[in-house]
């Protein structure tokens, strides 16, 4: 059996902010030693929260969290050694005056490293980012990508056990933001580093994970965010909709009313011709251009319709081929209400009243 870098059960963590109460909850997570799992969701889905807690920051509410078969909140000094064995990298990393050398050293002195040692890694993790020949330059002159390298090259030089990652190209040209992919699966692969990473891009999650965990307002759910919409629920006491923006209705079965939060299949969407649309009226059809496509595993192809709502949708090679579809083509989709499925707990079954 292969050993787990994380395994949770029952987390739950909640927190007050300015405007509203947040609350994460995971029944179960396991996380496989030297695996590379993403996190996927939109802003406040809760990937930030679980980077925290995967990396000993923050102490969950309820529930158990073990590091490697150990609890590491049993004493002061489980918590400080796993806190050293899982490094994170946030999305606007702070780097300390001085120079890169400076910020790439900071963490090996903490760790008592011998001097010497102190240079040896900071070539090689500089090397891996594409930055070899930093290590005099002030941390002042860097540009915004330079910084965020230098903050990825500080990490790696501490060789942890578990590299936590949020949003790790953001700051990033496309094409160097690739090569900086195939870092994190060098590092994963040589060093047996188990990473974690969160990001807003589906695609570069599909390529860089083994795994991919998707959220939404604190919970997990089995669709990616792109697909995800939120809004206040209105009924006709057989239909219900919302309107995530205003004329943009997503209809789905039931009496319901209170916030709803509702995932649609990637596979469940299909594209239809205008033919279809006059000969079958109905709810859930949205115009739109294509305006991201690649292809996938199986002779499937991964596309991104932006229109008066964005969807992401798959197809299969052989249809888009047949279709004539191709970057900035006009389409026009359809799914059935019954697809639509509703998560989170704030919706409300209008028929229960009745009774």
């Amino acid at each position: 059996m292969k050993e787990e870098a994380y395994s949770l059960n029952s987390l739950r963590t909640s927190f007050t902010g300015p405007s509203s109460r947040f609350t994460l909850e995971l029944d179960s997570l396991a996380i496989g030693a030297g695996d590379v799992m993403a996190l996927v969701g939109p802003n406040g889905a809760g990937k930030t929260t679980l980077l925290m807690i995967l990396a000993f920051l923050r102490r969950p509410d309820q529930g158990t969290l073990r590091f490697f078969g150990s609890d590491p909140w049993a004493d002061a000094d489980g918590t400080v050694k796993a806190r050293r064995d899982a490094v994170l990298l946030t999305h606007h990393p702070y780097l300390f005056k001085g120079t890169v050398r400076d910020n790439i050293a900071f963490g090996l002195k903490v760790r008592r490293l011998p001097e010497p040692e102190w240079t040896r890694r900071a070539g090689e993790a500089l090397a891996l980012v594409e930055l070899s020949g930093f290590e005099a330059k002030s941390v002042s002159g860097l540009s915004a990508g330079q910084a965020q390298r230098v903050a990825l090259a500080r990490a790696l030089a501490l060789k942890p056990k578990a590299l936590l990652l949020d949003e790790p190209t953001a700051n990033i040209e496309a094409g160097l933001a690739l090569r900086i992919e195939a870092v994190i699966r060098e590092v994963c692969r040589a060093a047996r580093t188990t990473v974690v990473f969160s990001t807003h891009n589906f695609s570069q999650a599909s390529r860089l994970a083994d795994d991919i965990l998707y959220l939404s307002e604190g919970r997990r759910v089995r669709f990616s965010h792109e697909n995800c919409f939120s809004g206040s629920a209105k009924t006709d006491g057989r239909l219900s909709w919302i309107e995530p923006r205003p004329g943009a209705k997503i209809v789905f079965p039931g009496a319901r009313t209170g916030h709803v939060t509702c995932v649609i299949n990637p596979a469940s969407i299909r594209i239809i011709g205008e033919d279809e649309s006059v000969a079958v009226p109905g709810p859930n059809m949205f115009r739109g251009r294509i305006a991201r496509l690649e292809t996938a595993e199986a002779g499937q192809a991964l596309l991104r319709v932006s229109g008066d709502l964005t969807f992401r949708i798959t197809l299969s090679l052989e249809d888009v081929k047949a279709r004539g579809i191709s970057l900035s083509s006009p389409v026009l989709l359809r799914f059935a209400p019954e697809v639509v499925e509703l998560i989170g707990s704030e919706t409300r079954d209008t028929a229960y009243d009745q009774l």
